[in-house]
């Protein structure tokens, strides 16, 4: 380290000062995890608030075509139980499903995106990192739950960046309990019918608690599994943050709506 310190030079740039500003907030003791609830509860408002005219839309529009589906059948001469089967079974469902959850995915998933592309995942697993520490399991394990907001399965697979192997297991058996991208509509779906139906701000404070709930419920179910069957010391942990990086919204958004909505 000495011989480095007389060797290297290092030329700090206006952005290098601009990056250490934002992480002296981002991930400031007080302030990192209160700022990540609002950021998160601001992106649940816009996902929520923006889905409902097109959902309308689609709703209406699939409600058009059921009418000319069920006419067609009639005019067929369709039995009833086979007119029933098909439209307020199998078509009524399928056109519900698409018109409540789609839009929430198609909005959701870009933004989610743009906070990943950003270089906003790891502050978030740096912000963690302490509360996994006093669990008694490996700070990387943030990482993964945050992943784990994406997508379950990936996380459970980037789950092997954790060396210890009781830790990489505490990670893996509790990582479930993050609702993922997928559970996202569904969610978002129950808490406008049932609680929010008028109040976009409303519906993405019940979606950010349910989220708190979640990262609470994988803190107790860690400790609780780190004292009792998977005894052992936290392993240490060393976490590079990425520069922020200036997102690129289209190839964002096409890669969103192609890769993670329609598949979805």
């Amino acid at each position: 380290e000495e011989i480095a310190a007389q060797c290297v030079t290092v030329e700090e740039t206006a952005a290098v000062r601009r990056e250490r500003k934002l992480d002296r907030i981002l991930t400031s003791r007080w302030a990192g995890i209160p700022l990540m609830l609002l950021l998160l509860a601001g992106v649940f408002w816009l996902t929520i608030s923006g889905a409902n005219l097109p959902s309308q839309l689609l709703s209406a529009a699939f409600a058009r075509l059921g009418e000319i589906l069920n006419q067609g059948l009639v005019h067929l001469g369709a039995p009833e139980a086979v007119r029933s089967l098909l439209m307020d079974g199998v078509f009524l469902v399928l056109s519900w499903v698409v018109s409540v959850m789609l839009p929430p995915m198609a909005i959701f998933f870009p933004l989610f995106t743009l906070l990943e592309d950003l270089g906003y995942l790891p502050r978030m697993a740096y912000n963690l990192d302490r509360c996994f520490q006093g669990c008694g399991a490996c700070g990387k394990q943030a990482l993964t739950m945050c992943m784990g907001l994406g997508c379950n399965a990936s996380a459970v697979v980037g789950c092997r960046i954790i060396d210890s192997k009781r830790e990489r297991l505490l990670a893996m058996i509790t990582n479930s309990l993050i609702p993922c991208n997928g559970r996202f509509p569904l969610l978002i779906a129950v808490i406008t019918m049932f609680f929010a139906a008028e109040s976009g701000w409303k519906g993405a404070a019940i979606l950010t608690l349910a989220i708190m709930l979640g990262i609470g419920a994988t803190f107790l179910a860690t400790r609780v599994l780190s004292q009792t069957l998977l005894k052992g010391m936290p392993s240490s942990f060393t976490l590079e943050l990425p520069p922020y990086r200036k997102p690129e919204i289209g190839k964002v958004i096409v890669r969103s709506i192609m890769d993670r909505t329609l598949f979805v």
